[in-house]
C-alpha cells in the first residue's frame, strides 16, 4: 500500500511540475491584443504602400501613353 502511495504521490509531482510548464506558455488576452494591434498596423503600412505603389504605376503607365502619343504625332 505504502508503495502505491509513493507512486501517486510522484505521479502527482510530475503532473504539477506538466501543468507549470504548460501554464508557462499561456498566452493572456492582453498579450492577443498587442499583437492584435501590431497585425492592425501592420496591415495599414501595407495598405499605404501598396497605395503609393498603385499610384507611381498609373503615373508610369500615363507618362509612356503621353510620350508615346507625342512620339507618334511627331513622326508622322
Amino acid at each position: 500500500m505504502e508503495k502505491r502511495v509513493s507512486k501517486l504521490e510522484a505521479d502527482i509531482h510530475e503532473m504539477k511540475m506538466d501543468i507549470a510548464v504548460i501554464k508557462s506558455n499561456y498566452v493572456t488576452k492582453s498579450d492577443l491584443y498587442q499583437e492584435i494591434g501590431k497585425v492592425h498596423q501592420d496591415i495599414g503600412r501595407i495598405h499605404q504602400e501598396l497605395s503609393k505603389q498603385t499610384k507611381w504605376i498609373v503615373a508610369g503607365m500615363l507618362s509612356t501613353a503621353g510620350m508615346t502619343l507625342a512620339l507618334a504625332r511627331w513622326l508622322f
